[in-house]
C-alpha cells in the first residue's frame, strides 16, 4: 500500500514539474514507463486540445483584429463619400450662381450664409463679405431660382470688414418697384415679418390674377430690372377702394439657401 502511494505521488510530482517530459525517454518497459504510460497518452491528448484552443484563438484575435481594422476603413470611406457628396451639392449650388450673369457694368460678389435664424419669421441674414470685398449698405442680394432665373432675395442694411448684415424682402422696412410679369402693371411690394408679402398700390384696373410672376421694374434706381419676386396667391381691394391689393409668396426658399450673390449697385441718385 505504501509503495502505492509513493509511485502515485511520484507520478503527481512529475507530471507538475515537468517530469513527464523526462520520463517519456526512459525505457517503455521499465516499470515508471509502465505505470505513467496512461498519464503520457492524456498529457498528449491534453497538449493537442491546448494547442489546437490557442491556434484557433490566435486565428480568431487575428480575424478580429482584421473586421476592426475593415470597419475602421468603410466608416473613413463613408465618411470621405459624404465630404464629396456635400461638395458636390456645393458646386452644383456654386454653379447654378454663376449663372447670374446681368447685361450690366455692375460686378457680382459671391458670399457664403453664416448666420440664418432657425425662426420662421427671421428676416436677417449674415454674409461673410464686407467692406474689403467692396460691399456697401443698400446692394441689392441675389439667389439663383431652379429652372426659373434670377431672384431678389433682400438688400444689405450693413456692412463691416469681413462681414454684412441683409434683411430679407419679408422685412417689414423692405419695399421695392415691381411689376406683374404677364400685365406689365406696376405696383409696389412690401415686407410684413410673415412668409408672405404684400404687393401695394396695383391699379384697379390690373387684370393680375392668382399664379401671375410678379418681377422687378427696375424703376426704383436701385434694383435691377427682371429680377423674380414672387407669385400672387391672391388679390382683393384695399380699404380705400383706390387700388388692389396682392399677397405674394416669394419664390427664393430663404431658408435653404447657403450662398447669395451681393450685385455691387448702389442707387444711380440720391433722392
Amino acid at each position: 500500500m505504501k509503495m502505492r502511494r509513493v509511485v502515485l505521488w511520484l507520478a503527481l510530482f512529475f507530471l507538475f514539474t515537468g517530469g513527464l517530459y523526462v520520463l517519456q525517454y526512459l525505457p517503455i518497459d521499465s516499470f515508471f514507463g509502465y505505470l505513467l504510460k496512461p498519464l503520457w497518452r492524456a498529457e498528449a491528448h491534453l497538449g493537442e486540445r491546448l494547442r489546437a484552443f490557442f491556434q484557433s484563438y490566435l486565428l480568431l484575435t487575428q480575424v478580429q483584429g482584421e473586421n476592426r481594422a475593415l470597419k475602421e476603413k468603410l466608416l473613413a470611406l463613408e465618411q470621405e463619400l459624404t465630404y464629396y457628396k456635400e461638395r458636390e451639392v456645393l458646386y452644383q449650388r456654386l454653379e447654378a450662381l454663376y449663372q447670374i450673369n446681368f447685361e450690366t457694368k455692375f460686378p457680382q460678389v459671391v458670399a457664403k450664409i453664416i448666420y440664418k435664424g432657425i425662426d420662421p419669421y427671421s428676416e436677417v441674414l449674415v454674409i461673410d463679405k464686407g467692406s474689403r470685398e467692396g460691399l456697401l449698405p443698400q446692394m441689392p442680394v441675389l439667389a439663383y431660382v431652379q429652372g426659373m432665373g434670377v431672384g431678389l432675395v433682400g438688400q444689405v442694411v450693413e456692412v463691416y470688414r469681413s462681414w454684412s448684415k441683409v434683411i430679407l424682402l419679408t422685412d417689414p422696412s423692405f419695399a421695392v418697384d415691381v411689376k406683374i410679369l404677364r400685365t406689365q402693371d406696376r405696383a409696389i411690394l412690401k415686407g410684413k415679418g410673415e412668409p408672405t408679402v404684400t404687393l401695394e398700390f396695383l391699379p384697379l384696373y390690373s387684370q393680375a390674377q392668382q399664379g401671375d410672376r410678379v418681377i422687378t421694374s427696375g424703376q426704383d434706381l436701385l434694383f435691377p430690372q427682371g429680377l423674380l419676386v414672387g407669385e400672387i396667391l391672391e388679390i382683393k381691394k384695399d380699404p380705400q377702394g383706390l387700388f388692389k391689393r396682392a399677397e405674394v409668396k416669394p419664390l427664393i426658399d430663404i431658408y435653404n439657401l447657403d450662398f447669395v450673390v451681393v450685385l455691387l449697385k448702389i442707387p444711380e441718385v440720391s433722392l
